[in-house]
């Protein structure tokens, strides 16, 4: 049943505070990992695993839990999450034990499953252009969140006399959060009444878990280096062994028939390829301002500032693309938004090629980035849960999720693989050919991007979307 009025404005409002707590968590930690490194008496090399058993949680819980808010309540299942997150947050910040720090980390991976969540509840109690905007201000307040948290990382480690203070930081505010959603944010109506998958969503597991191993390791030691090569083999092997189980399953854990069609097949294929570029481009960002013009031959010399300046211009900017998508929409329809979204992304990328000489015409190309991005990131998961059946939204959502995660993934180990090929001999860094093939990649993703987009079904009506999804299910 739909909630009108003040009512849906207050859930809203809950809502996109957990996204807020979400992003800030997200944001907080990466700028901490050096001084959290020293505190727990362990390498660079080692804390980078802080990260990597996170996203590789994520990989694993988010379509399980997904699909398990589709059958038993999205609240129910956000609750969970949030419970798993308010603990990991906790153990990470008070237990000055790094294996068991990374146990936290494994439980910090839900978070990766609030927005899916978030979405199914908003598509489920509200409809229309509302619906449209709450997805835009949940994807807003969490890009915004993620720069809130990188600036309080820095801004409270400064006044906080110990680290461990420090860390509870985001405790806070997902305290707040499971306030919220245990009391504030009703259930949703609609489920879907089929048994678990459990084989299904073991196979997802491994393929991810594979994959994403297989791909880290693939930017480190080579796509040929034999762990790499067994690792990936491993994942194609499983990805197609899954297809034919959840092909011939009566009630498979995704429906992959859906996943590939007209109506949805093309937003997943444009996730893939933004993914690839939003997540898996930005180390090059960074090594390439930083490098120096009278040693590598470009560069800007850019200090840490400047080349936070530039990420954090972009980051902007998509926050201010993914609150204004759904007025647009209202005015020019979602599927030209989309398709604006694509172009001002390829352009971007592409521009960096002529004006990659000064910082000037970087930021310029920059600021083209960051509004393409942020239309997509708004209007991607919002048009995906209008066209999904009405009681499959978390899943659809969650694998939508899952899939930029994997195509960031995938886009590092190919960048890695690019610098290494341009290699200068006899030094450490890439020639501008390196950056070159990578900035073309990263805008022909988006022409890909685009290509996608345009096959999406020509109806933006947004209150008639669930009918007409619910139909193709049938």
């Amino acid at each position: 049943m739909p909630i009108a009025g003040t009512r849906a404005r207050s859930v809203v409002g809950f809502l996109i505070f957990c996204e807020l707590a979400s992003g800030f968590t997200q944001g907080f930690y990466p700028p901490l990992l050096k001084d959290f490194a020293i505190h727990l008496g362990v390498t660079d090399a080692d804390i980078t695993w802080f990260l990597t058993v996170q996203t590789l949680a994520a990989a694993v819980c988010v379509p399980l839990l997904s699909k398990l808010g589709d059958i038993f309540g999205h609240r129910r299942l956000l609750r969970i999450a949030i419970v798993s997150v308010l603990v990991g947050t906790l153990i990470t910040a008070l237990v000055p034990s790094y294996p068991v720090v990374l146990a936290g980390r494994v439980l910090v991976g839900p978070l990766a499953v609030w927005l899916p969540l978030e979405i199914a509840l908003v598509h489920n109690r509200i409809t229309g252009d509302q619906a449209r905007k709450a997805i835009g201000f949940l994807v807003t307040f969490l890009t915004g969140g993620a720069i809130l948290g990188t600036f309080a990382a820095g801004g409270i480690s400064l006044i906080s006399p110990d680290i461990t203070i420090t860390m509870l930081a985001p405790v806070v505010l997902v305290l707040v959060s499971a306030y919220a959603v245990f009391f504030k944010v009703p259930e949703s109506s609609s489920r879907t009444a089929t048994r678990i998958d459990y084989l299904g969503f073991a196979g997802i597991a491994v393929f991810m878990i594979a994959a994403l191993i297989g791909l880290r390791n693939a930017g480190t030691a080579g796509f040929l280096a034999p762990s790499t090569l067994v690792l990936l083999g491993v994942a194609v092997v499983v990805f197609a062994l899954w297809v034919v189980w959840e092909l011939r399953s009566a009630a498979p854990a995704v429906d992959v028939r859906l996943v590939v069609s007209r109506r949805v097949g093309p937003i997943y294929l444009a996730a893939l390829c933004f993914g690839m570029v939003m997540f898996g481009a930005q180390a090059p960002i960074s090594t390439f301002l930083g490098s120096r013009t009278e040693v590598e031959g470009y560069g800007f010399s850019a200090s840490a500032g400047v080349i936070s300046l530039v990420i954090g211009s972009i980051t902007i900017l998509a926050t201010v693309g993914a609150a204004i998508f759904s007025f647009l929409a209202a005015r020019i329809g979602i599927r030209t938004v989309l398709l604006s979204g694509a172009v001002l992304s390829a352009v971007g990328n592409f521009l960096v090629l002529p004006l990659h000489g000064s910082l000037a015409g970087y930021l310029v190309a920059a600021v083209v980035q960051g509004l393409g991005y942020g239309l997509l990131l708004g209007a991607l998961p919002a048009r995906l849960a209008e066209l999904a059946p009405a009681d499959s939204t978390g899943i659809a959502t969650g694998v939508y999720n899952s899939l930029r995660t994997l195509g960031g993934s995938l886009a590092g180990a190919i960048f890695a693989a690019m610098l290494g090929a341009a290699l200068v001999p006899g030094t450490t860094h890439s020639s501008i050919g390196g950056y070159i093939a990578i900035w073309t990649f990263c805008g022909a993703a988006f022409v890909v991007c685009f290509l996608a987009l345009l096959f999406l079904p020509r109806g933006d009506s947004a209150a008639d979307a669930p009918e007409t999804a619910a139909a193709a299910a049938h």
